[in-house]
């Protein structure tokens, strides 16, 4: 069967269909069959989760896991709390203010970005210019343009000595650089994230992009060979578990590779098409996978805490079904913890919810797992470029050991900077210097932000706030990023 639409796609991804060939895009990286079979038994992917615990000859594997703070952090997020106590008192979450930007304005806020972004560029070519070694000058960049470094273990030697090989590698045979990271391609369906405006792109994308763009500029002016940063979406491969709509998210894709050429990215970033890789035993793979993980976490404390861990960060991911904002609001306080005052069938709801989260968990490990990992999903992107997948370097927005983690927005207190746009709004914020960052829809409605649209199309771009008002929302935001 071949796969003629994105419907056929979506049918690998929920498990509904395996067909027998996949695209034409994927095909084309059978040539590297030797170093990405499309099919693995679980049993030999548990080796990719690093440390594994002996057990009478057996062995557990040490799932890597994909939680991160700031996916929580809307349950610390004290706006959160004033919402609730705003609805429970009978009034309404508030209405934001809306006003519309032509493109003249829009190009002006596109070029203040640029201005934003700039420090950043200038402090990574401080950082290359201070090595005399091109491989430490590629390196002392990537790590300035990185976040979380010490949890990446960036000076461990033994921990980076896969990176460090490849990027000499790279030196030696003057191959291009590729910085690949799986990363967002929708926003989260979460209404207090990301609210009724928040479904496609906006300058939260935006910014991560440029700051992306950023790096790959500055590491072709210490590199003949090039750079890239390549960017392999994956809510696309979460439908089935976390709810994502397949068909928003392929318009999330589609609209963002349209806004590529008007933020000035020509191929720095490159943007993939997920889905057009799948190997054609994806579903079935994972559907095993998932239950080795479901027998992992019933037999191994260690795989249990990691579940229970994620399954926190998923219950602020996941599709909750509730589209009543001040339903939402009652809901999502409940969720995170505040259940005093919530009617009896919300505050009952939202622990079904939280039941319903942990049972879905181990799909989610094994589609990260088994299969992004397993089935060596990002090295069939890089080959299906054109690039060598023997030489990519891998990143991420998860910290991990010998991964570095790219900033994805310029620091202040509105630009936490370990928040990702999948699950925030883009923020300006209005002062002698316009700067820019991301937060919660919430904190945007509680603090009377007004949000800008795009006039041709009723596009939302960002919220916009005074400096007085960061101090205020910002607390939420610096709690996110903690």
């Amino acid at each position: 069967m071949k796969i003629e639409s994105t419907s056929d796609l979506i049918s690998i991804v929920l498990g509904k269909g395996h067909p027998s060939i996949v695209s034409e895009a994927a095909k084309n990286t059978e040539a590297h069959g030797a170093r990405h079979p499309t099919s693995a038994r679980p049993a030999d992917l548990a080796e990719l989760g690093g440390e594994r615990k002996a057990r009478g000859g057996t062995a557990a594997p040490r799932y890597q896991s994909a939680v991160t703070q700031p996916a929580a952090g809307l349950a610390k997020a004290p706006e959160l709390l004033a919402a609730k106590q705003r609805v429970l008192s009978g009034s309404r979450l508030p209405a934001a203010s809306v006003r519309f930007a032509g493109p003249a304005d829009i190009d002006v806020f596109l070029g203040e970005l640029d201005q934003a972004i700039r420090p950043f560029e200038d402090c990574l070519r401080k950082a290359g210019a201070r090595h005399g070694d091109r491989a430490a000058q590629l390196k002392a960049i990537i790590k300035k343009a990185s976040i979380q470094t010490s949890k990446t273990r960036f000076e461990c030697l033994r921990d980076m000595a896969e990176f460090d090989a490849r990027l000499e590698r790279i030196v030696r045979t003057g191959e291009p650089i590729v910085l690949a990271m799986r990363e967002g391609g929708g926003k989260v369906p979460v209404p207090l994230k990301t609210g009724r405006f928040g479904r496609g792109p906006d300058f939260a994308e935006f910014l991560g992009i440029k700051m992306r763009a950023a790096l790959a500029r500055v590491l072709r002016e210490f590199h003949p060979g090039g750079a890239h940063v390549v960017v392999v979406p994956d809510t696309c491969l979460h439908t089935r578990d976390m709810g994502f709509c397949a068909d928003e998210v392929r318009s999330h894709l589609e609209q963002l590779w349209r806004d590529l050429p008007r933020l000035g990215v020509r191929d720095e970033v490159i943007v993939a098409d997920t889905l057009a890789y799948l190997p054609a035993d994806w579903g079935s793979v994972v559907e095993r996978s998932a239950a080795e993980v479901v027998a992992s976490i019933a037999e191994d404390e260690v795989v249990r805490e990691a579940a229970a861990a994620q399954s926190r960060s998923l219950m602020f991911i996941k599709d909750s079904g509730v589209s009543d904002e001040d339903e939402a609001v009652l809901f999502y306080a409940a969720v995170a913890g505040h259940p005093d005052g919530i009617p009896t069938g919300l505050a009952a709801q939202a622990r079904a919810f939280q039941a319903a989260t942990d049972e879905v968990t181990p799909l989610y490990m094994a589609i990260n797992h088994h299969g992004i990992r397993g089935l060596g999903l990002i090295e069939r992107v890089v080959d299906g470029l054109g690039f060598s997948s023997a030489s990519y370097l891998r990143a991420s927005v998860h910290a991990k050991p010998g991964c570095p983690r790219p900033a994805l927005s310029v620091f202040h207190a509105l630009a936490p900077v370990a928040l990702l746009p999948m699950h925030a709004l883009g923020v300006r914020v209005i002062d002698e210097t316009p700067r820019w960052g991301l937060s919660f829809d919430v904190v945007g409605r509680m603090r009377g932000w007004q949000a800008v649209c795009e006039a041709t199309t009723g596009r939302f771009l960002f919220y916009e706030t005074t400096q007085e008002g960061v101090e205020m929302g910002g607390a939420c935001a610096e709690r996110a990023a903690a």
